[in-house]
């Protein structure tokens, strides 16, 4: 009697385990994953800043050594509160000495992303969010130092 009670055991577990493994329940993407896939699979993320009341909003600096370009998108958090609602947000970059070049608007889930082929220059990053208060709206802006000069 143990022996099948514990056959019953292993073939139960082992049948959700499957079921577990093909149920396609995904995890919930973290703001760099989905910066990356904004930007595209080579591009890697070289620096971020987050900002909003609830740190809601995160900025990424990403760069793709095969593309040699780098990129910037804006993204809202999953947990923020106007996630997939249109609100105020920008990403720009800027190579130094050049103009900055920006995607500002009324976005959902992202602003951008923006590329810029700089080779052997420093870049830096801006970031816009709205948020939506009570009774006010607080206007986040966010300009990164010049860096990754390479």
């Amino acid at each position: 009697m143990r022996k099948s009670i514990g056959r019953v055991f292993a073939l139960t577990a082992a049948a959700f385990g499957t079921l577990l493994a093909g149920s396609g329940v995904a995890h919930a993407a973290t703001p760099a994953e989905q910066a990356v896939a904004a930007c595209g699979s080579s591009y890697y993320v070289q620096r971020s800043y987050t900002l909003g009341y609830g740190q809601s909003v995160t900025v990424f600096q990403l760069y793709s050594a095969s593309t040699k370009s780098n990129c910037v998108v804006t993204v809202k958090h999953e947990s923020n509160t106007y996630y997939g609602r249109a609100t105020g947000l920008g990403v720009g970059i800027q190579a130094e000495g050049g103009s900055m070049k920006k995607d500002d608007g009324d976005y959902k889930y992202y602003a951008g992303p923006l590329y810029l082929n700089a080779p052997g220059t420093c870049v830096r990053f801006w970031a816009h969010y709205d948020e939506i208060g009570a009774s006010t709206i607080h206007n986040w802006t966010y300009t990164s130092p010049y860096a990754n000069c390479g």
